[in-house]
Protein backbone atom coordinates (compact mmCIF):
# COMPACT_ATOMS: atom_id res chain seq x y z
CA UNK A 1 0.00 0.00 0.00
CA UNK A 2 1.37 3.68 -0.79
CA UNK A 3 -0.20 6.65 0.34
CA UNK A 4 1.49 9.86 -1.66
CA UNK A 5 -1.21 12.08 -1.78
CA UNK A 6 -1.96 14.91 0.57
CA UNK A 7 -5.42 16.44 1.17
CA UNK A 8 -4.94 20.18 0.63
CA UNK A 9 -7.46 22.89 -0.66
CA UNK A 10 -9.09 26.01 -0.20
CA UNK A 11 -10.63 27.63 3.33
CA UNK A 12 -13.44 30.26 3.52
CA UNK A 13 -13.14 31.03 6.99
CA UNK A 14 -14.90 34.06 6.56
CA UNK A 15 -17.89 32.22 5.38
CA UNK A 16 -18.93 31.45 8.27
CA UNK A 17 -18.69 27.83 9.75
CA UNK A 18 -20.36 25.47 6.96
CA UNK A 19 -17.64 26.10 4.73
CA UNK A 20 -15.99 22.33 4.59
CA UNK A 21 -14.75 20.52 1.75
CA UNK A 22 -13.85 17.22 1.36
CA UNK A 23 -10.03 18.10 1.89
CA UNK A 24 -11.85 19.17 6.04
CA UNK A 25 -13.07 15.70 6.54
CA UNK A 26 -10.52 13.25 4.52
CA UNK A 27 -8.03 11.75 6.87
CA UNK A 28 -5.43 9.36 5.99
CA UNK A 29 -5.32 5.58 7.80
CA UNK A 30 -3.15 4.92 10.76
CA UNK A 31 -3.26 1.54 12.41
CA UNK A 32 -3.98 3.67 16.11
CA UNK A 33 -6.51 6.33 14.25
CA UNK A 34 -9.58 6.92 16.15
CA UNK A 35 -12.28 5.06 14.04
CA UNK A 36 -15.57 5.93 16.14
CA UNK A 37 -16.90 8.82 14.12
CA UNK A 38 -15.75 7.82 10.72
CA UNK A 39 -18.84 7.32 7.74
CA UNK A 40 -17.14 6.08 4.99
CA UNK A 41 -13.16 5.20 3.12
CA UNK A 42 -11.52 5.61 0.03
CA UNK A 43 -9.09 3.03 -1.73
CA UNK A 44 -7.25 3.69 -4.87
CA UNK A 45 -6.15 0.67 -6.68
CA UNK A 46 -3.11 1.69 -9.20
CA UNK A 47 -3.18 -0.62 -11.87
CA UNK A 48 -3.78 -0.35 -15.67
CA UNK A 49 -2.22 -3.80 -16.39
CA UNK A 50 -5.90 -4.92 -17.39
CA UNK A 51 -6.44 -2.42 -20.17
CA UNK A 52 -2.96 -3.08 -21.38
CA UNK A 53 -4.01 -6.71 -21.86
CA UNK A 54 -7.03 -5.62 -23.10
CA UNK A 55 -4.58 -3.36 -26.16
CA UNK A 56 -6.71 -0.41 -24.62
CA UNK A 57 -5.16 3.51 -23.67
CA UNK A 58 -2.73 2.88 -20.95
CA UNK A 59 -2.69 5.59 -17.70
CA UNK A 60 -5.67 4.90 -16.00
CA UNK A 61 -2.80 3.61 -12.72
CA UNK A 62 -2.64 7.56 -12.36
CA UNK A 63 -6.26 7.46 -12.13
CA UNK A 64 -6.61 7.26 -8.10
CA UNK A 65 -4.22 10.75 -7.04
CA UNK A 66 -6.27 12.75 -10.12
CA UNK A 67 -9.42 12.03 -8.90
CA UNK A 68 -8.65 12.92 -5.20
CA UNK A 69 -6.79 15.91 -6.59
CA UNK A 70 -9.89 17.22 -7.91
CA UNK A 71 -12.42 16.00 -4.75
CA UNK A 72 -10.04 17.65 -2.15
CA UNK A 73 -11.77 20.68 -3.25
CA UNK A 74 -14.93 19.96 -3.86
CA UNK A 75 -17.71 21.41 -0.92
CA UNK A 76 -18.24 18.60 1.40
CA UNK A 77 -22.43 17.66 1.56
CA UNK A 78 -21.76 14.26 3.12
CA UNK A 79 -22.93 14.67 6.84
CA UNK A 80 -20.54 14.84 9.65
CA UNK A 81 -18.12 12.49 10.02
CA UNK A 82 -14.79 11.52 8.68
CA UNK A 83 -13.34 9.54 5.58
CA UNK A 84 -10.26 7.78 5.78
CA UNK A 85 -8.35 7.39 2.87
CA UNK A 86 -6.76 3.71 3.13
CA UNK A 87 -3.90 4.90 -0.11
CA UNK A 88 -3.38 3.32 -3.39
CA UNK A 89 -2.91 -0.75 -3.94
CA UNK A 90 -0.37 -1.33 -6.50
CA UNK A 91 0.67 -4.43 -8.42
CA UNK A 92 3.33 -5.93 -6.63
CA UNK A 93 6.94 -5.50 -8.12
CA UNK A 94 8.47 -8.86 -8.55
CA UNK A 95 5.46 -12.24 -8.04
CA UNK A 96 8.26 -15.19 -8.76
CA UNK A 97 5.20 -17.15 -9.02
CA UNK A 98 1.85 -16.12 -10.39
CA UNK A 99 -0.34 -13.53 -12.39
CA UNK A 100 1.03 -9.54 -10.82
CA UNK A 101 -2.95 -8.87 -11.63
CA UNK A 102 -4.22 -11.36 -9.79
CA UNK A 103 -1.72 -10.54 -6.53
CA UNK A 104 -3.12 -6.92 -6.78
CA UNK A 105 -6.65 -7.70 -7.07
CA UNK A 106 -6.68 -10.13 -4.11
CA UNK A 107 -4.38 -6.94 -2.18
CA UNK A 108 -7.19 -4.82 -2.74
CA UNK A 109 -10.00 -7.19 -1.79
CA UNK A 110 -7.71 -7.59 1.20
CA UNK A 111 -7.97 -3.29 1.69
CA UNK A 112 -11.61 -3.23 0.57
CA UNK A 113 -12.84 -5.79 3.21
CA UNK A 114 -10.96 -3.61 5.86
CA UNK A 115 -12.07 -0.39 5.28
CA UNK A 116 -15.86 -1.97 4.93
CA UNK A 117 -14.95 -3.28 8.67
CA UNK A 118 -13.21 -0.32 9.74
CA UNK A 119 -14.94 2.60 8.45
CA UNK A 120 -18.39 1.78 6.63
CA UNK A 121 -19.26 2.26 2.86
CA UNK A 122 -16.25 2.05 0.97
CA UNK A 123 -15.61 4.02 -2.66
CA UNK A 124 -12.80 2.51 -4.55
CA UNK A 125 -11.14 4.86 -7.23
CA UNK A 126 -9.39 2.38 -10.42
CA UNK A 127 -7.31 2.06 -12.49
CA UNK A 128 -8.64 -0.23 -15.03
CA UNK A 129 -12.24 -2.09 -14.82
CA UNK A 130 -9.60 -4.72 -13.87
CA UNK A 131 -10.02 -3.14 -10.43
CA UNK A 132 -13.98 -4.83 -9.83
CA UNK A 133 -12.56 -8.16 -9.52
CA UNK A 134 -10.50 -6.92 -6.42
CA UNK A 135 -13.55 -4.96 -5.36
CA UNK A 136 -15.92 -7.64 -5.02
CA UNK A 137 -13.85 -9.68 -3.34
CA UNK A 138 -13.72 -7.50 -0.80
CA UNK A 139 -16.81 -8.06 -0.37
CA UNK A 140 -17.44 -11.35 -0.32
CA UNK A 141 -14.56 -11.65 2.25
CA UNK A 142 -16.88 -8.93 3.95
CA UNK A 143 -20.02 -10.83 4.17
CA UNK A 144 -18.77 -14.24 4.59
CA UNK A 145 -19.70 -15.50 7.92
CA UNK A 146 -23.19 -14.04 6.57
CA UNK A 147 -23.64 -16.48 3.77
CA UNK A 148 -27.26 -16.00 3.10
CA UNK A 149 -26.56 -12.49 2.19
CA UNK A 150 -27.75 -12.04 -1.78
CA UNK A 151 -25.00 -9.75 -3.86
CA UNK A 152 -26.19 -8.00 -6.44
CA UNK A 153 -24.28 -6.21 -9.34
CA UNK A 154 -25.24 -2.51 -11.36
CA UNK A 155 -22.34 -2.10 -13.80
CA UNK A 156 -22.68 1.46 -15.29
CA UNK A 157 -20.58 0.34 -18.68
CA UNK A 158 -20.32 0.64 -22.41
CA UNK A 159 -19.17 -3.27 -22.57
CA UNK A 160 -20.59 -6.42 -20.69
CA UNK A 161 -17.10 -6.82 -19.32
CA UNK A 162 -17.70 -11.04 -19.53
CA UNK A 163 -15.08 -11.91 -22.11
CA UNK A 164 -13.34 -15.05 -20.66
CA UNK A 165 -9.74 -14.60 -19.88
CA UNK A 166 -7.24 -15.86 -22.50
CA UNK A 167 -3.22 -17.06 -22.56
CA UNK A 168 -2.14 -14.02 -21.29
CA UNK A 169 -4.52 -14.12 -18.18
CA UNK A 170 -7.27 -11.40 -17.32
CA UNK A 171 -7.98 -8.16 -18.26
CA UNK A 172 -10.16 -4.94 -18.08
CA UNK A 173 -12.68 -6.84 -20.41
CA UNK A 174 -12.78 -10.49 -18.16
CA UNK A 175 -13.81 -8.51 -14.39
CA UNK A 176 -17.86 -10.11 -14.35
CA UNK A 177 -16.87 -13.27 -16.36
CA UNK A 178 -14.11 -14.15 -13.37
CA UNK A 179 -16.67 -12.73 -10.72
CA UNK A 180 -19.30 -15.46 -11.82
CA UNK A 181 -16.42 -18.21 -11.68
CA UNK A 182 -16.17 -17.33 -8.29
CA UNK A 183 -19.59 -17.30 -7.41
CA UNK A 184 -20.14 -20.56 -9.25
CA UNK A 185 -17.63 -22.42 -7.12
CA UNK A 186 -19.41 -21.36 -4.05
CA UNK A 187 -22.82 -22.33 -5.80
CA UNK A 188 -24.25 -18.99 -5.49
CA UNK A 189 -25.79 -16.91 -8.50
CA UNK A 190 -24.04 -13.61 -10.25
CA UNK A 191 -27.36 -10.87 -10.22
CA UNK A 192 -26.24 -8.62 -12.53
CA UNK A 193 -27.15 -6.06 -14.52
CA UNK A 194 -25.23 -3.81 -16.53
CA UNK A 195 -26.96 -0.23 -18.21
CA UNK A 196 -25.43 1.45 -21.11
CA UNK A 197 -23.98 -1.19 -23.52
CA UNK A 198 -23.22 -0.11 -26.83
CA UNK A 199 -23.81 -2.63 -29.66
CA UNK A 200 -20.88 -1.80 -31.78
CA UNK A 201 -18.57 -2.60 -28.68
CA UNK A 202 -19.88 -5.94 -27.72
CA UNK A 203 -19.73 -8.74 -29.97
CA UNK A 204 -23.01 -10.90 -30.93
CA UNK A 205 -21.05 -13.64 -28.73
CA UNK A 206 -20.99 -10.87 -25.75
CA UNK A 207 -24.61 -10.48 -25.99
CA UNK A 208 -26.03 -14.35 -26.41
CA UNK A 209 -23.51 -15.10 -22.94
CA UNK A 210 -25.11 -12.47 -21.38
CA UNK A 211 -28.59 -13.83 -22.37
CA UNK A 212 -27.25 -17.04 -21.57
CA UNK A 213 -26.41 -15.89 -17.74
CA UNK A 214 -29.29 -14.36 -16.87
CA UNK A 215 -27.48 -11.08 -16.94
CA UNK A 216 -29.84 -7.90 -17.41
CA UNK A 217 -28.76 -5.08 -19.65
CA UNK A 218 -30.03 -1.80 -21.27
CA UNK A 219 -28.79 -0.39 -24.60
CA UNK A 220 -26.65 3.25 -24.52
CA UNK A 221 -29.78 4.52 -26.69
CA UNK A 222 -32.19 3.39 -24.15
CA UNK A 223 -31.10 5.09 -21.41
CA UNK A 224 -32.10 8.96 -22.04
CA UNK A 225 -33.69 11.66 -20.11
CA UNK A 226 -37.16 10.75 -21.96
CA UNK A 227 -36.94 7.06 -21.52
CA UNK A 228 -36.28 6.94 -17.96
CA UNK A 229 -39.88 5.04 -17.11
CA UNK A 230 -38.99 1.66 -18.45
CA UNK A 231 -35.58 1.83 -16.50
CA UNK A 232 -36.83 1.65 -13.08
CA UNK A 233 -38.31 -1.60 -13.13
CA UNK A 234 -35.33 -3.23 -14.61
CA UNK A 235 -33.73 -1.76 -11.45
CA UNK A 236 -36.28 -3.27 -8.87
CA UNK A 237 -36.50 -6.32 -10.77
CA UNK A 238 -32.44 -6.88 -9.46
CA UNK A 239 -32.68 -4.82 -6.50
CA UNK A 240 -35.93 -7.63 -5.70
CA UNK A 241 -33.59 -10.50 -6.01
CA UNK A 242 -30.46 -8.78 -3.81
CA UNK A 243 -29.92 -7.93 0.00
CA UNK A 244 -26.64 -5.98 -0.61
CA UNK A 245 -25.76 -3.69 -3.60
CA UNK A 246 -22.29 -3.13 -5.12
CA UNK A 247 -21.79 -0.33 -8.26
CA UNK A 248 -19.39 -0.08 -10.99
CA UNK A 249 -19.40 2.91 -12.40
CA UNK A 250 -16.90 2.44 -15.83
CA UNK A 251 -16.46 6.06 -17.06
CA UNK A 252 -16.55 5.45 -20.51
CA UNK A 253 -19.76 4.80 -20.03
CA UNK A 254 -20.04 8.61 -20.65
CA UNK A 255 -20.30 10.15 -24.35
CA UNK A 256 -16.40 10.96 -25.06
CA UNK A 257 -17.68 14.91 -25.05
CA UNK A 258 -18.48 14.39 -21.58
CA UNK A 259 -15.87 12.34 -20.61
CA UNK A 260 -12.56 12.09 -22.79
CA UNK A 261 -10.20 10.75 -20.72
CA UNK A 262 -10.63 7.06 -20.68
CA UNK A 263 -9.31 3.48 -22.59
CA UNK A 264 -12.21 3.68 -24.89
CA UNK A 265 -14.40 6.62 -25.02
CA UNK A 266 -17.75 6.40 -26.21
CA UNK A 267 -19.48 7.12 -29.36
CA UNK A 268 -22.82 7.80 -28.09
CA UNK A 269 -22.67 6.84 -24.36
CA UNK A 270 -25.00 7.78 -21.63
CA UNK A 271 -25.44 11.08 -20.03
CA UNK A 272 -24.08 12.46 -16.65
CA UNK A 273 -27.84 13.50 -16.15
CA UNK A 274 -28.92 9.75 -16.50
CA UNK A 275 -26.52 8.46 -14.21
CA UNK A 276 -26.78 10.99 -11.54
CA UNK A 277 -30.53 9.89 -11.90
CA UNK A 278 -29.82 6.22 -11.34
CA UNK A 279 -27.69 7.27 -8.58
CA UNK A 280 -30.55 9.00 -6.66
CA UNK A 281 -32.78 6.38 -7.73
CA UNK A 282 -30.07 3.82 -5.71
CA UNK A 283 -29.71 6.13 -2.94
CA UNK A 284 -33.54 6.54 -2.53
CA UNK A 285 -34.08 2.77 -2.52
CA UNK A 286 -31.18 2.24 0.25
CA UNK A 287 -32.51 5.06 2.65
CA UNK A 288 -36.50 3.18 2.13
CA UNK A 289 -34.68 -0.30 3.52
CA UNK A 290 -34.70 -1.78 0.31
CA UNK A 291 -31.36 -2.90 0.08
CA UNK A 292 -27.57 -2.31 1.72
CA UNK A 293 -25.56 -0.59 -0.46
CA UNK A 294 -22.04 -0.74 0.94
CA UNK A 295 -19.77 -0.77 -1.78
CA UNK A 296 -18.91 1.47 -5.53
CA UNK A 297 -16.42 1.41 -7.45
CA UNK A 298 -15.55 4.10 -10.35
CA UNK A 299 -12.63 3.03 -12.94
CA UNK A 300 -11.12 3.27 -16.17
CA UNK A 301 -10.29 7.41 -15.32
CA UNK A 302 -6.89 8.67 -17.47
CA UNK A 303 -5.73 11.73 -16.52
CA UNK A 304 -3.46 11.52 -19.87
CA UNK A 305 -5.78 11.70 -21.97
CA UNK A 306 -7.51 14.93 -19.33
CA UNK A 307 -6.01 18.04 -21.48
CA UNK A 308 -7.78 20.85 -19.16
CA UNK A 309 -8.81 18.76 -16.63
CA UNK A 310 -12.62 19.28 -17.06
CA UNK A 311 -12.90 14.97 -17.32
CA UNK A 312 -11.22 15.12 -14.00
CA UNK A 313 -14.24 17.09 -12.31
CA UNK A 314 -16.65 14.57 -13.83
CA UNK A 315 -15.31 11.99 -12.35
CA UNK A 316 -14.66 13.78 -9.33
CA UNK A 317 -18.10 14.58 -9.09
CA UNK A 318 -19.41 11.07 -9.71
CA UNK A 319 -16.94 10.30 -7.04
CA UNK A 320 -18.71 12.55 -4.48
CA UNK A 321 -22.31 11.57 -5.79
CA UNK A 322 -21.52 7.89 -5.23
CA UNK A 323 -20.05 8.46 -2.10
CA UNK A 324 -22.68 10.40 -0.59
CA UNK A 325 -25.55 8.31 -1.49
CA UNK A 326 -24.42 5.50 0.13
CA UNK A 327 -23.09 7.03 3.37
CA UNK A 328 -26.76 9.80 3.87
CA UNK A 329 -28.49 9.40 0.78
CA UNK A 330 -29.05 12.18 -1.48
Amino acid sequence: MTQRFGWTGRDDPGDGTMTKRWHHVVRRFTEDFDHDDCIGGIVGFACDLGVERNQGRLGARLGPDAVRKELAGLAWHGGQGTLIDYGNISLPETTPMGDPLAAGQAKLGEQVDAALRRSGPALVIGGGHETAVGSFGGLLEYYADQPGQRLGIINLDTHFDLREPGSDGATSGTPFHQIRQTLEARGQEMNYLCLGIAETSNTLELFDRARRWGAGYLLDRELRPHLMVPVWPKIDNLLEHCDVLYLSLDLDVLPHWQMPAVSAPAAHGVGIEVVEDIIEYLADKREAGKVSWPLSDVVEFNPQFDQDGRAARVAARLCAKLMRAMMIGI
